[in-house]
Formats: C-alpha cells, structure tokens, sequence
C-alpha cells in the first residue's frame, strides 16, 4: 500500500507542476522563470548577519497580521490600495497625476506604537518589527506557498541571524508552490502582493530626510534585513507573473521599483546606516574615491559586508573622493613581483633591437611564449593575439628592461591558453595565440625614446585588432564570483584597483562593444575561477562562449518587463548604468549624437590616476581619436591639455561650470590665459556628471541655449544668455544680493548667493552666464575687452572670477539681505570669450 501511496503522491506531484493558475497546460510554465534566474542562478544579494534582537519576544507563529495586538502593539498605517494597487502604499498619486502631487494618507504618522500610549525604547520596537516583518512574514508566506522552513537550522544561531539564508529562497517558493498545483495563481499572487505592499508601507520612512530614530548601527542593520527580506518577497512574486510584460490587471504592480516621479519609498533606517557606512569603509581601509562614488546609493550600505582578501589591500591613507593615489609607483623603487613570495626565478628578456625593428616599420610587436617559457617577438600582422590590461602596481610591469620573471610568464601562458579555449578564440589551434603586454612590447631602453612614443601612438591600433583584451587585477583574481551576486560582483569590479587608472581605461574602451558599432566586445576580466567577458550590449556578465544576443519580444515602452524589475530589486541595474559610465565604449565616446565626447570622458575619467600627471592628456587624447603626435610633441602636464582642448574644437559650454562650489577652483584650472576657463585635469574633477546634466539642461529646459562653443587660440568662444551688471554695490562685496534683472523693459527680483570665496574689491565690469535659465547657477565674470564684428554684433572677452546661484525671491529675504545688485538681461545669442 506505501509503495501505491508513493506512486500516487509522484503522479500528484508531477501533474501539479503543469498547473498554472488553476489550469491544465501541457508543458510547465517555467520559461519566465530561467528568464529571471538564468541557467546558472547566483544568490541575490550580499549575505550580512544581524542581532536577534526578538529572542526574548519571538514570533509565536500564529496569525500574522493580528500579532501586533496579540504583543501590546498598534499599528497606525493602513493600505487603503488605492487605484487598484496602482500606488504606492501609504500615498496616492493616481489622482493628483495631473498637479503633480501627492496625498500622503499614512505616511505622516509612525508606523507603530504601543498599545497602551507608552513609548517604547527603539531597540524593542526594532525588537517587535524583526519578529514581526521578518520572521513573522517570512513564516506566512512560506506557510502560503507551502514550504517546509527550518529557522533555527537556516536562518539563526544563538544570538545572530544570518540573512544568507534567504539567498534561493523565491526558487524554493516558487517550486514548493509548483508542487501544490498553485504556480501562477491569482490568490497566491494577491496573498503575497498584499504582504509586500504591507511590509512596505510599515517600512517606509515618514520624513523625507530623517529616520524617525537615529538608530544604532545593530538596529539599522535589523531593518535592513527586513528591507531585504522584503526584496526577496518581490521576487517570489516575479517568479508567478504570467506574463513577459508586467499589465496593470495581473495584480503585479511592484511600487517598491516602479514609484511615482513625485514619491519615493525610502526604508526607515536607510539614512543612519549610511552614516554609519561612512566611518566603517573608512575604518576598513577603502579608498575615499570609492566611498564617494558610492555614497550616494543604496548599494552603498552593503558594501562593509564585503570581505576583501587581506593579500590585495592598499594603504588608501593618502587618497582624496577624486584621486586614489594608491596605485602610484615610483619608477626608481619599483620591484617586479613573482608569482609567489620566495621565488627567485630568473628574468627572460626581450631584445629592444628587436622592438626598434617591428616599430620601425609601424607594426605591433608581439610575443609567443613556448611551452618551455621561451619568448621569441613577432611582428606578423596576421598572427592573433591576446592584449593584457594590468595595474603596475601589481607587480607585472618593469621600468628597467623588457623582462619579466618566468614565473610570471609561465601563468600569462597559462591564463591566455585557458582564455582562448573557454571561449574558441582561436579555432584552428594551428597557430599560437601572441601575447601583447606594456611590460615586453613599449620600450624602456633610454637610447630608444622615441620609439617608446611611437608604441604609445600604436596604443589604440594595439587593443583595436587584438582578439581579446585581458584584464587583470591582483585582488579580481582572488575573487570567486560565481558564487557571489551580480551586485557583489559589481562592486568589486567598480572598485577594483584596475578601474582606478587611466591606462586602463583607454584599454578598456576600446575592447567593449558599442552600440554605434557592430564588433563583439572582446574585454574579459581574470577572476579565481576562470576569464569573464563583460557584454556592454547587454550588460551582462558570461562565462562561456555566447552564442548570441537572447532575443526578446520588442516589449510595450508603457509596461515594465520582468527582467527590468528583477534587475531594479536585485540592485543590478545600478551595477550596469556604473558599468557603463566607468567602461564607455570608444565608438560612443568619439561617436555619441547625445553627449558631447568631453562630457562623457570626463565622467569615465573619474577618480582615475596615472603615476605621471602628463600621461593624462595622452589617455584622453588616444580615447577621444585625436592626434597623439601633437600632444606629444609638448611636455608639460598643462601645454599637453592645452592641445587636447584645441584638438577637440568644439567643447561644451557646461566646462566653465566644471569646477563650481569647489573652494579655490582657480588652483584646479589651468593658470596660461587664455585657458584659466579650463580644468587642469578631467580625472580630478569633483562632479564631472555637472556638464553632463548642464547640457541635458539646454536640450530640455524651457529656453534652448547653444550647448557648445569653440576652443581657439585666443579662448573659448560661445553664445549663451548672460547678465550685464549695470549698478554695482560699492565697497567690498557681500556674499548675498537681491538680484534686480531688468528684461525687456519689466524689473524681476531674485537672490543671488556668492559661492565660494568673495573677493575683496568688486570688478569694474562684471558680468553673469547663466548655467542654464536664469533660476539656477551662474558664471561670474570680469569684462577686460569688448569686440565687435561688420554686423554691429558683440562680443565680451572676459575672465572667470566665480560661481554663484540665482533663486527666486522670497519675502523673507527681504528683511535678511541688505545689498542689491542690478542688471540687464542678454539674449541668448550673446556672444563671449573666455580667457
């Protein structure tokens, strides 16, 4: 009888996985599922432990949603799902779509609060929320899906809890619901959808700037791993969507990733823990260029949980949020590294005569390394070869002679053979794959300076024709990442030191595709277990050769996609849009229709470093496809930008507005007129997005300003509207003014705040460019000459001297702000000149 029962149960079982929402079908729906999921899945975020803070009032397991009364709490949030769950919980913003705003209906009040009018301490009201929100709604939705869950076996040991747990738990949901015949069911979706928005709306933060409690760190990261947990619920219900494209009647509206432009669901706890996030990155030893470029995010608070081998650690002690200095050598001192501490192999050499003839003839020299580490140098156009991109500091470079350690050349052979066969670079296997490499292929050799300049102008031609192009970095390949989430992954690879230099930079654009051009991207980064290619076309990461691009149904621009809202909740769309800022294409940095190429650069180029400040224009000038010979025939950092601007021509007008709100800009911009307008560097720029949104500004604010000007020998030319300052305050100036414009005859009044130092004595003859209208930031600047053309038209030659911010005038500032300034407005035709 036990041997029918189990054959039954079997058939039961087998049966139940072909339904999908209470329906027979022939084959098991579970195509969206490997959509979301891959073939390969990977845990979905970065496993952290927290307190069990509710040890002494845990979950008692019974029903979920009258707990609160059950424990002596009152819950004051209510979801009124309003707009059939179009909205998010806690506010409605259907209804006032077309004002533009939005009626908080529960937000505005605490969540929670104790039964009886006490206050509670924070801690046990973080206490009762980790047994309710956590362990409690983990409970019923495992109870609803129908999987058997362990906590104290999975979840938590005396007195941590261990969020890794929760990593494949919508799988496990998704397939015990399967097993029940309840896959893709409508009651099932709204049981789990109404914990999800209730999570939230318990969850989300009253203020729009401050938590309710200025928490301790083991409390925020208690609300943070219900915030996770509530992730992972999102995901369950991805896993039952019915369809490719999310429609607004299959009751899968998911507010957590799809909020209105007028609201945003913010975690209570969110803003203390990236206070707190701050000192403990500092304290741990990361680098404050990568605080800064996180900092900003919600990713940002995962990243102390993040264990980076002890064996790749920099001292980051000297670092600034815009240089890492870190990864600086100093060619005197410099060691060559073995594979391994204690090897005292010998050094194999290249013959730099050798060198001189390939380069002699402009071909690429490159090296094969024989199965017994001999190296012999070719310079055969046909022979393929790998290109590898490394960070000096790592040990693989040599400023002395092309040699390297056989060590080091024994694991290059044997990275490259493993690259080349996992992905069928060189399908004959006829021939040998070269290798290219700085360290063996540029010259050093004093007595062949030139020729070293002549290999750096073949920099681009190099990685171009390359079959691949190899990135390594001493702590990426001590990483297993397989194992790990697309955002850990992300992380590490953003914050490598490989994606701290300049070099690598330039030979990383010119391995990833674009999407002006039709090549393959070629770029692979070396981790523990094997070479990843990155695919900037669909920003993914793959470990084996691709076939092709997954095609997918063109979907609705109206309608969200259920890839589109799993890469939202698992952070992964932070992950690509970083990518994809810090490893831009050269086709879309030389050809983009949309940004101008110094915009765009600009922002890749951050926080970037070389060791010799004079190697940043040849970068710059190798990515932007401008002649390298021009910028070499100069030494200096400043002569070398100075040939970058003029090679480039037309800039945009949003340079001038690179450096404001920095203290003391004219230190960071070149000191030769008539270039004081321009940053000395492009990598050291605190907020190079500013010319980015500066121009986007001009495409789409309410009044179109020219975007760009032109770069010639005398300064930089531009058209844009300006104000001409006609009554002056005398004396020295103050840092606040009410601003009257006089436009066409009618007298408007603003505020006008000086930002940043103030000068002692006012220009003669000063002058405002506004950044985009006139509400917003401006351009200070003292008239020296005024020019005009046949047609009577003028044009100001002027020099930088500020930055300010216009607002809109207020009452209050009536009685706060003494000094006036007047002026009259100019069209946006004006014409100037910086110098």
């Amino acid at each position: 009888m036990q041997h029918i029962d189990d054959s039954i149960d079997k058939i039961r079982r087998r049966i139940a996985r072909s339904y999908w929402n209470g329906k027979l079908r022939w084959k098991p729906r579970e195509q969206l599922l490997k959509l979301v999921y891959g073939t390969e899945p990977r845990p979905e975020f970065i496993p952290f432990q927290v307190p069990y803070m509710c040890r002494n009032t845990p979950y008692d397991g019974l029903d979920f949603w009258n707990y609160p009364s059950r424990v002596g709490w009152k819950v004051n949030r209510h979801d009124n799902r309003c707009h059939e769950g179009r909205c998010p919980p806690g506010n409605c913003v259907e209804s006032n779509a077309n004002e533009g705003l939005s009626l908080p209906y529960g937000l505005h009040a605490p969540a929670v609060s104790r039964t009886d009018g006490s206050i509670a301490p924070v801690n046990e009201k973080v206490a009762f929320l980790q047994a309710w929100l956590f362990f409690g709604a983990l409970t019923e939705v495992c109870s609803i899906c129908g999987l058997v869950f362990d906590f104290h076996e999975s979840l938590h040991s005396g007195d941590v809890v261990d969020t890794g747990a929760l990593n494949g738990l919508p799988i496990k949901l998704y397939k015990s619901s399967q097993q029940l015949g309840l896959a893709g069911s409508m009651n099932l979706r709204r049981q789990l959808h109404t914990i999800m928005r209730h999570m939230q709306l318990i969850t989300t933060r009253a203020h729009e700037v401050d938590d309710e409690h200025e928490y301790a760190l083991a409390e925020c990261e208690v609300l943070l791993s219900i915030h996770v947990l509530l992730r992972i619920i999102c995901l369950s219900l991805l896993c039952h969507a019915p369809h490719w494209e999310l429609g607004p009647t299959d009751g899968m509206h998911i507010p957590l990733v799809q909020p209105s432009p007028e609201w945003r669901s913010v975690p209570e706890g969110l803003a203390r823990l990236g206070v707190l996030t701050l000192d403990r990155l500092a304290q741990r030893g990361w680098c404050k260029s990568d605080i800064h470029l996180m900092r900003d995010e919600d990713v940002f608070v995962f990243a102390p949980y993040l264990k980076r081998p002890g064996a790749a650690l920099r001292d980051h002690t000297g670092c600034t949020e815009t240089k890492c200095v870190a990864h600086q050598i100093v060619e005197a001192e410099y060691k060559t590294a073995h594979t391994y501490p204690g090897c005292t192999c010998e050094f194999i050499a290249i013959d730099p005569e050798r060198l001189r003839s390939a380069l002699d003839a402009k071909r690429i020299p490159k090296v094969i390394i024989s199965d017994d580490l001999e190296l012999s140098l070719v310079d055969d156009e046909t022979l393929p070869y790998v290109a590898i991109s490394h960070v000096w500091v790592d040990g693989l470079g040599n400023p002395f002679e092309n040699a390297l350690p056989r060590c080091q050349l024994q694991r290059l052979h044997h990275l490259v053979n493993i690259l080349c066969n996992t992905y069928r670079l060189n399908p004959s296997r006829r021939r040998r794959v070269g290798i290219w490499i700085d360290t063996l292929c540029i010259p050093v050799a004093p007595h062949l300076k030139e020729y070293r300049k002549l290999a750096i102008r073949l920099l681009a031609q190099t990685f171009q024709q390359s079959i691949a192009v190899l990135a390594l970095d001493r702590e990426l390949c001590l990483f297993d990442s397989r194992k790990a989430p697309i955002l850990e992954l992300g992380i590490r690879v953003i914050c490598s030191g490989w994606t701290k230099r300049l070099w690598t930079l330039q030979e990383a654009a010119l391995a990833v595709e674009g999407w002006s051009s039709t090549a393959e991207g070629r770029l692979y980064v070396q981790m523990l277990d094997g070479p990843v290619l990155w695919r900037n076309l669909d920003q993914t990461f793959v470990y084996k050769r691709p076939k092709a691009y997954r095609l997918l149904p063109i979907p609705d621009p109206m309608l969200d996609t259920v890839d589109e809202v799993k890469t939202i909740l698992l952070f992964e769309m932070w992950v690509k849009t970083s990518l994809n800022k810090r490893l831009p294409s050269v086709h879309d940095l030389q050809g983009s229709s949309w940004d101008a190429p110094l915009a765009a650069v600009s922002q890749a180029a951050h926080s970037r470093s070389t060791s010799k400040a004079e190697d940043e224009p040849i970068c710059l000038a190798s990515l932007l496809g401008l002649d390298l010979a021009k910028v070499l025939s100069v030494q200096s950092t400043s002569e070398r930008m100075i040939q970058v601007y003029l090679l480039l021509r037309e800039l945009p007008m949003a340079i001038i507005f690179a450096q404001r709100g920095v203290p003391n800009f004219r230190a960071r911009n070149l000191e030769q007129a008539p270039f004081r307008w321009a940053p000395k560097l492009l990598s050291t720029l605190e907020n190079p997005q500013y010319i980015r949104w500066q121009a986007t500004g001009e495409r789409t604010g309410p009044i179109f300003h020219r975007s760009d000007g032109i770069c010639e020998p005398d300064g930089f030319h531009f058209q844009h509207r300006g104000l001409l300052i006609t009554d002056l305050h005398e004396g020295a100036l103050s840092r606040r003014y009410i601003l009257e414009v006089m436009d066409n005859g009618q007298v408007q009044e603003y505020v006008l705040v000086w930002l940043g130092g103030v000068p002692e004595r006012p220009p003669s003859d000063m002058a405002f460019i506004f950044e985009n209208d006139i509400d917003a930031y401006v351009a200070m600047v003292c008239i020296e000459e005024k020019r005009q053309d046949g047609d009577g038209n003028i044009e100001y030659l002027a020099t930088l001297i500020g930055y300010g911010l216009v607002s809109k005038m207020e009452e209050r500032h009536r009685t706060k702000v003494k000094a006036k300034l007047r002026g009259i407005l100019t069209s946006s035709e004006q014409k100037w000149c910086l110098t």
